[in-house]
């Protein structure tokens, strides 16, 4: 690999000091035009890449990052974001970086409001935010707009705001691809229930509606539109699952799928194992110890996966590098691959995971 120069080497070619490259590079202090030019003209001649590292360094500053998610428990989604975070904390360690973590309930509106009304008291230089709720978010990042504090988002985009970048998979495309895999599942016959889960507070999350709108467009592309059938469950009571399930599989005895449009698909997994339906075939989102084990015995069929622990390491990375430098890429949205986990697969995927 060929040696980068160093900045003194950069100045020579440019004719300009050293000073001024640093001051191109990091993007501080006057430069005139023309020196400005003709550094950026070295940089494009050589390929320059900047060190996110020694840039931070060379500026002797700390930063205060927030960073308020959905809980983050070992082993489940959150707790794959929250992984990767640390992981890009351990990474720019010669940086100061100093992180706050807020938590909030995803399935209660009042527990998101919560958590928004505690950053509204804190003066932070960035907030990684792991969004539920569009309307609650809109209204918090109207709140960091006026303060002029940036925020990246991780796991969704929220339409009439401004971050400074986004991690996620496109959900509605993610939705397309569950929907297809089911409909060649099913092959035909039957009828495939859609769950989305009950949150407190009426409100949906802006994943799960993404994405039941990729299964509907898939199915109505289809011409399958009529055998969707929507439903719902709690995260926090079985009896009243189990209930909402006989009755569900009494009123249609022709379901031969089930799509699960977020994490909790182990909740119905067991389920229907315990009512003896195993026949029902069962494909739902997210990597999670719970889900995995399902995986295994194939009693969910295949797990859609976006790579928490990539979104949360980038999330960091991009809130850095806008502190460093200032400025935002044209593309905000930084879409992550769209995996399809089955039993054969997923050894493989689960060693090279942890390597972001």
């Amino acid at each position: 690999m060929a040696r980068q120069l160093k900045v003194k080497e950069i100045a020579e070619r440019a004719g300009v000091s050293a000073g001024t490259v640093d001051r191109v590079l990091h993007n501080r202090g006057k430069v005139s035009e023309e020196k400005r030019i003709a550094v950026e003209r070295v940089l494009g001649e050589i390929k320059y890449k900047t060190n996110i590292h020694s840039s931070a360094i060379s500026l002797r500053k700390g930063y205060r990052l927030v960073v308020c998610t959905p809980t983050a428990l070992k082993g489940e989604y959150w707790g794959a974001v929250k992984r990767g975070i640390e992981q890009a904390v351990d990474e720019y360690s010669d940086i100061d970086i100093h992180c706050t973590w807020i938590s909030y309930d995803q399935f209660d509106i009042q527990s998101c409001l919560k958590a928004f009304a505690q950053l509204d008291e804190l003066d932070p230089d960035c907030i990684l935010i792991g969004p539920t709720f569009e309307k609650e978010t809109q209204e918090l990042c109207a709140r960091l707009d006026a303060r002029a504090i940036p925020y990246v988002f991780v796991d969704a985009m929220i339409e009439g705001t401004r971050p400074v970048a986004v991690f996620s998979c496109d959900q509605k495309r993610s939705g397309n691809l569950i929907g297809a895999l089911m409909s060649h599942f099913i092959l035909q016959e039957g009828k495939v229930v859609v769950f989305n889960i009950d949150r407190k507070g009426n409100a949906h999350s802006q994943n799960t509606r993404e994405r039941i709108m990729g299964v509907d467009e898939y199915f109505r592309f289809r011409g399958m539109e009529s055998k969707l059938i929507k439903s719902s469950f709690s995260v926090d009571d079985m009896e009243g699952n189990r209930k909402r399930m006989v009755s569900l599989l009494a009123e249609h005895p022709d379901i031969k799928g089930a799509l699960v449009m977020n994490s909790r698909g182990h909740i119905i997994a067991e389920l229907l194992d315990s009512l003896g339906r195993g026949d029902i075939k069962l494909s739902c989102f997210d990597l999670t110890d719970k889900n995995i084990e399902y995986l295994k015995t194939w009693k969910i069929g295949a797990l859609i996966c976006q790579r928490p622990e990539l979104q949360g390491f980038k999330a960091l990375q991009a809130a850095i590098s806008y502190l460093i430098y200032k400025k935002r890429d044209n593309d905000v949205i930084k879409y992550m691959p769209i995996d399809i986990i089955v039993p054969f697969n997923l050894p493989y995927y689960k060693d090279n995971i942890q390597n972001l």
